[in-house]
């Protein structure tokens, strides 16, 4: 008989084996009956090989022996369809219980089957190479192991838009080749194709969807972030309460070492973390690791363990300048991965001044926070696609042509029953979530439309002042995006003035100057906001082409209640209109402030004192009235 085939089978299947108990495993559904699987095909491969065997050799000397190992080699072909629609079922139904309900009822149908076989009679003949095994129990085997079969098929069929679509591929690819194989050797019974076939659908599934390197970091040889989807996703399935450990390290390294330190020194880490029991470690980014604690008992402990440790090994690994930790000390807080990582990402932004610890627990009032932020995120995106966003304009007025000349643009939100949503509650959210790119081309817009639909050169207004946030002044392709809607209306880009802030010019300083001479060189003019705030110096203004500086509301309003303030102001002033540039108050309410800085020599007032933010038409009519 032609046994090459399946020998090649056992030695495709054994190396599959090898390379696999090689990796670590997260003893995940899949995993496991993918395991059961090998196994099974394997032990399917050698009977069929000791049964061709038996019956050749052994036949007229012990027919009991041969009737044994033949009826072991038709169970495990039963076992082999079973496994195969577990796999498929371990990848659908992702509620534990539900798969284990699954598994146990065709494991007892397989139970069933296999009884019945090993009951009923089988025909064994041998005619010159070619034998046979007919009769009941062979047919039993035919009905048992279709049967398994087509209800893997319909279930793949019927959930392929639920299930991983790779997963699907795979598994009818192994359905295909297996059926394939049992009609070729149907039609010559001399090839033995069947489980040859089946170790060959095994190697597929292997190397499209179950090859254990798809979850591990090759650099530090941490599980990956696809490996911590399937674990958490299992464990809330599962019903399991788990902790999560997020690690951030700032390791203070050079990009122009195009990140090889930082790759030498995440791996001397990951060699060197404790291998602690009931704790998994998944690389989640280049400078970040996640810590999952099935084990809660001693979980405490464990950290403090880990905390001694990064600190103990900081300057011997080296480079490692601050390491910031954030802790979620139930899954529970969470409904699902999904919500657990939004949840410690939230919990990093809010502590990424690093203020107060290094180390941010997650808590309810967090779960609170988060919600009331994807709620607001809903809400904008919903606005924004249903145009409720609308620009309002403070006017500014200028001391020395005593006159209205500008007015700075506002973004407004309405709510679905046409109420005004504070912007504070969504401008902080959009540049979180990236929102913010896409709601300023719609204020831009906006306000281009404005300016020359409504002629606002006519009553005096030299330019409209548009913010930018941070998120807009690092992205690289503002400049061209703007200059597209200018020239979309027609409007003379000297009617533009755009506004940045310090932070602004911080953490984006080379994306925002090239921005900004391009802008510039079309004709757009900057200011510089928020001029008291924060960090602020003279050398932002000496590094940044703007032609107006902003002082802000605070600095403004402790002018007339602060001496030293007064000092400081002045001075900043002085400074200022030395490098011949304009200076704008903002927050100014009262008729007194507003002469104490006219007095001073503020070159344009804002506030309340003159006019509140007003939407188009009441702004129109506002700046009609003092023509």
């Amino acid at each position: 008989m032609n046994i090459q085939a399946q020998l090649c089978g056992i030695i495709l299947i054994i190396i599959m084996i090898l390379f696999y108990v090689r990796y670590k495993s997260l003893r995940l559904n899949t995993q496991i009956i993918f395991q059961f699987l090998l196994v099974v095909v394997l032990f399917c491969v050698f009977f069929d090989m000791l049964s061709i065997w038996a019956i050749v050799n052994l036949m007229l000397k012990s027919r009991t022996v041969v009737v044994i190992i033949c009826k072991t080699y038709l169970a495990s072909l039963v076992l082999v369809g079973l496994a195969g629609l577990l796999y498929e079922c371990s990848g659908v139904y992702e509620r534990q219980k539900k798969f284990i309900w699954v598994t146990m009822v065709g494991t007892g149908i397989a139970i069933v089957y296999i009884i019945v076989i090993a009951c009923l009679p089988i025909n064994i003949s041998k005619h010159g190479r070619i034998v046979y095994t007919e009769g009941p129990s062979v047919l039993m085997t035919y009905l048992g192991t279709c049967s398994f079969l087509v209800a893997n098929f319909i279930l793949t069929i019927r959930k392929r838009r639920q299930a991983n679509p790779r997963r699907t591929q795979v598994v009818l690819m192994w359905l295909g080749i297996w059926f394939a194989a049992a009609v070729v050797q149907f039609l010559n019974n001399e090839l033995l194709l069947v489980g040859y076939a089946g170790a060959v659908g095994i190697l597929i599934i292997f190397l499209r969807q179950e090859n254990p390197e798809y979850m591990a970091d090759h650099v530090t040889g941490l599980y990956n972030q696809d490996a911590l989807l399937l674990y958490a996703r299992k464990l809330y399935n599962m019903d399991r309460e788990f902790s999560v450990l997020s690690i951030w390290f700032n390791l203070g390294i050079s990009r122009a070492d195009d990140g090889e330190r930082e790759q030498a020194v995440m791996v001397e880490f990951a060699r060197r973390l404790p291998r602690l029991p009931g704790t998994r470690v998944f690389k989640m980014a280049e400078d970040e690791v996640w810590m999952v604690f099935d084990e809660l008992s001693q979980v405490d402990n464990t950290i403090e363990q880990i905390k001694v440790f990064i600190e103990s090994g900081r300057k011997e690994i080296g480079a490692m300048a601050q390491v910031e930790y954030t802790y979620m000390p139930s899954s529970l807080l969470a409904d699902d991965y999904q919500e657990m990582v939004h949840l410690l990402q939230y919990a990093r932004w809010k502590n990424q001044d690093h203020t107060v610890s290094n180390f941010r627990q997650v808590d309810k009032e967090f779960v609170v926070q988060m919600k009331q932020e994807k709620a607001m995120e809903l809400m904008l995106e919903q606005a924004m696609a249903e145009e409720r966003i609308e620009v309002f304009y403070q006017p500014i007025y200028s001391t020395r042509e005593h006159r209205f000349v500008s007015a700075e643009a506002l973004v407004r939100m309405r709510d679905t029953e046409g109420k005004l949503v504070p912007p504070a509650a969504f401008i902080s959210v959009a540049e979180r979530n990236g929102k913010i790119l896409q709601l300023g081309e719609i204020v831009f817009d906006k306000v281009c439309r404005f300016f020359t639909e409504q002629h606002l050169e006519q009553y005096g207004l030299h330019y409209i002042e548009v913010n930018l946030s941070v998120v807009q002044c690092s992205y690289k392709q503002l400049a061209d995006d703007y200059i597209s809607i200018m020239e979309k209306y027609r409007i003379n880009p000297g009617y533009i003035n755009l506004e940045i802030t310090e932070s602004a010019s911080m953490s984006a300083k080379k994306t925002l100057l090239g921005n900004m001479q391009r802008l510039m060189e079309y004709g757009v003019h900057f200011s510089l906001d928020d001029f008291g705030t924060g960090q602020s110096n003279l050398n932002y203004i000496v590094d940044m082409p703007v032609d107006i500086v902003k002082f802000d509301r605070e600095m403004s309003q402790a002018f007339f209640r602060d001496e030293k303030a007064q000092y400081v102001m002045n001075a900043a002033m002085q400074m200022i209109h030395g490098m011949q540039l304009k200076i704008v108050s903002e927050g100014i309410e009262e008729e007194e402030q507003y002469r104490k800085m006219a007095q001073l020599g503020i070159d344009y007032i804002q506030g309340y004192y003159f006019s509140k933010p007003l939407p188009e038409t009441e702004f129109v009519d506002f700046m009609k009235d003092k023509v």
